[in-house]
């Protein structure tokens, strides 16, 4: 027989959490992040429904290899394209939910920046739809890029590992958040080229454990 009291209980925690989002919603109307939209009458928490839709159908012809936009008549096999299969890349496959365009970039920089950790979760989704809709193969763990330990003492908190752990419970993958660090602090890659990016992280990360093997790993 149901249990009639879990499920009254269970009742009354859902009707005052809806009060209380209701509230909340009153006091402080919930917004688009990327938009600055009303959400009052949308289900979404922190990004519209048509920012959503925007940034699902930004998905363009890329490269297998290194995931960059392909022009016209320019092709990827499975050592990539002309720009990269030449380059000894020390992955597999690059996937992009979306070039750095709006309205991402805004939700970026909302979450990066501006501290609103909330995004974690929208952005996360997006990422582990992604991954999850690929041909990813076999992957041992989801390793976020880590900060240097002044970074993140200024910033408060790593974005790539809320993201990574985000990723990790979508796709069912263990986070490695340990063996993974970073040796020295850098310039911030923003303002700097695509070769002074590369000259700028170089020698800049280490592993602790090398005696395991691991067949693949998504990094963020």
């Amino acid at each position: 027989m149901p249990d009639l009291h879990q499920e009254n209980k269970v009742f009354s925690v859902s009707a005052i959490r809806n009060i209380f989002s209701g509230f909340l919603d009153v006091l402080y109307p919930r917004h688009c992040f990327a938009c600055d939209k009303s959400l009052h009458e949308e289900k979404n928490t922190y990004v519209c429904e048509s920012c959503l839709k925007i940034i699902e159908a930004t998905e363009a012809r890329r490269c297998i290899k290194c995931g960059l936009t392909l022009g016209p008549g320019i092709t990827s096999s499975s050592k990539g394209c002309h720009e990269c299969k030449n380059n000894s890349l020390r992955f597999e496959n690059s996937f992009f939910v979306s070039d750095n365009i709006e309205p991402v970039r805004t939700l970026i920089r909302q979450f990066k920046y501006n501290k609103h950790i909330c995004l974690t979760t929208p952005l996360g989704s997006l990422l582990a739809n992604l991954l999850h809709q690929k041909t990813i193969g076999e992957i041992d763990f989801v390793v976020p890029v880590p900060l240097h330990w002044k970074k993140k003492q200024e910033r408060g908190f790593n974005q790539s590992e809320l993201m990574a752990k985000r990723i990790s419970k979508g796709l069912s993958i263990p986070v490695s958040t340990n063996n993974l660090f970073r040796a020295r602090n850098t310039l911030s890659q923003t303002q700097l080229s695509r070769t002074q990016r590369q000259e700028n992280v170089k020698g800049a990360f280490k592993v602790k454990i090398q005696r395991c093997f691991i067949k693949r790993m998504f990094s963020w």
